[in-house]
Protein backbone atom coordinates (compact mmCIF):
# COMPACT_ATOMS: atom_id res chain seq x y z
CA UNK A 1 0.00 0.00 0.00
CA UNK A 2 1.34 3.46 -1.17
CA UNK A 3 1.92 5.95 1.84
CA UNK A 4 -1.07 8.06 0.39
CA UNK A 5 -3.37 5.56 0.86
CA UNK A 6 -2.41 4.65 4.22
CA UNK A 7 -2.58 8.37 5.24
CA UNK A 8 -5.78 8.68 3.53
CA UNK A 9 -7.02 5.39 5.43
CA UNK A 10 -5.56 6.51 8.83
CA UNK A 11 -8.00 9.48 7.88
CA UNK A 12 -11.17 8.15 7.29
CA UNK A 13 -10.08 5.98 10.48
CA UNK A 14 -9.87 9.22 11.88
CA UNK A 15 -12.70 10.96 10.66
CA UNK A 16 -15.25 8.04 11.30
CA UNK A 17 -14.56 8.09 14.87
CA UNK A 18 -15.28 11.69 14.93
CA UNK A 19 -18.68 10.86 13.23
CA UNK A 20 -19.50 8.34 15.57
CA UNK A 21 -18.67 10.89 18.68
CA UNK A 22 -20.63 13.42 17.52
CA UNK A 23 -23.50 10.93 16.50
CA UNK A 24 -23.44 10.32 20.17
CA UNK A 25 -23.38 13.52 21.57
CA UNK A 26 -25.75 15.55 19.11
CA UNK A 27 -27.55 12.44 17.34
CA UNK A 28 -27.30 11.14 14.10
CA UNK A 29 -29.28 13.64 11.96
CA UNK A 30 -27.69 16.75 13.69
CA UNK A 31 -25.81 19.19 11.25
CA UNK A 32 -22.44 18.51 12.75
CA UNK A 33 -23.09 14.85 12.28
CA UNK A 34 -23.89 15.16 8.78
CA UNK A 35 -20.63 17.47 8.01
CA UNK A 36 -18.79 14.83 9.48
CA UNK A 37 -20.27 11.95 7.30
CA UNK A 38 -19.81 14.01 4.13
CA UNK A 39 -16.65 15.16 4.99
CA UNK A 40 -15.94 10.65 5.19
CA UNK A 41 -17.38 10.58 1.94
CA UNK A 42 -14.80 12.77 0.34
CA UNK A 43 -12.39 11.18 1.97
CA UNK A 44 -13.50 7.67 0.99
CA UNK A 45 -13.85 8.62 -2.67
CA UNK A 46 -10.42 10.11 -2.74
CA UNK A 47 -8.99 7.00 -1.24
CA UNK A 48 -11.20 4.57 -3.86
CA UNK A 49 -9.78 7.14 -6.65
CA UNK A 50 -6.38 7.24 -5.50
CA UNK A 51 -6.33 3.09 -5.44
CA UNK A 52 -8.41 3.04 -8.82
CA UNK A 53 -5.33 5.10 -10.44
CA UNK A 54 -2.59 2.66 -8.48
CA UNK A 55 -4.29 -0.13 -9.81
CA UNK A 56 -4.85 0.82 -13.34
CA UNK A 57 -0.84 1.40 -13.06
CA UNK A 58 -0.21 -2.17 -11.01
CA UNK A 59 -3.23 -4.26 -11.01
CA UNK A 60 -4.01 -5.23 -7.06
CA UNK A 61 -7.52 -6.16 -5.38
CA UNK A 62 -8.99 -4.03 -3.08
CA UNK A 63 -8.55 -5.04 0.24
CA UNK A 64 -11.78 -6.95 1.85
CA UNK A 65 -11.81 -5.06 4.97
CA UNK A 66 -12.12 -1.19 2.78
CA UNK A 67 -15.08 -2.89 0.81
CA UNK A 68 -16.43 -3.69 4.46
CA UNK A 69 -15.78 -0.73 6.16
CA UNK A 70 -17.58 1.20 2.53
CA UNK A 71 -20.96 -1.21 3.19
CA UNK A 72 -20.50 -0.42 7.02
CA UNK A 73 -20.62 3.32 6.08
CA UNK A 74 -23.35 2.82 3.63
CA UNK A 75 -25.61 1.31 6.08
CA UNK A 76 -25.26 3.58 8.99
CA UNK A 77 -25.10 6.76 6.77
CA UNK A 78 -28.47 8.26 6.51
CA UNK A 79 -29.72 8.46 2.72
CA UNK A 80 -29.15 11.62 0.90
CA UNK A 81 -30.75 13.17 -1.34
CA UNK A 82 -29.23 14.40 -4.83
Amino acid sequence: MRDIDKTLMMQIQVKREEMFATARKNGYNSQETLACSQELDKLIYEYQTSVQSHQKEEPTECPAFFRFFWFLHRMISPARSS
